[in-house]
């Protein structure tokens, strides 16, 4: 996936980590932790959009995110965000609950403009969340 430049792409990039770090770095289906790759790095982990991208009103809500290995996210064919869709939004509604998806689904059905300032602010408070973690 190419990545994004600007402002979008920090977000993103920070999103993802939060959403990595809530998870405690583990696939939160199959329990599978990420690995180092030579240069240090933490791989083997996906952070994955329950509702997609593109719904700019939850794109960058932690609560969106689900921390996934790359099997869980895309390859395996038994189960998989991607591969099996309708059982993995089962799975949803089994570990986080019919409220919090309706909730979810509520939110990602807002129509949503971001101005510049507002994705400054909440750049800040995902690096702020992220910085927690880090202590």
């Amino acid at each position: 996936m190419k990545k994004l430049k600007g402002i979008d792409g920090k977000l993103d990039d920070a999103w993802s980590e939060l959403v990595k770090l809530e998870a405690g770095y583990s696939c939160e289906v199959c329990g599978k932790e990420a690995s180092y790759n030579k240069e240090g790095k933490l791989v083997g982990l996906n952070s994955h959009h329950i509702y997609s991208r593109s719904k700019r009103s939850v794109r960058w809500d932690e609560t969106n995110g689900v921390c996934l290995c790359v099997g869980c996210h895309t390859f395996s064919s038994s189960f998989s965000a991607h591969k099996t869709p309708t059982e993995f939004t089962y799975w949803l509604h089994e570990v986080y609950g019919d409220e919090y998806m309706d909730e979810l689904k509520r939110k990602a059905h807002k129509t949503v403009k971001w101005f510049k300032h507002e994705k400054e602010e909440l750049l800040e408070q995902l690096q702020e969340k992220i910085k927690k973690y880090e202590r």
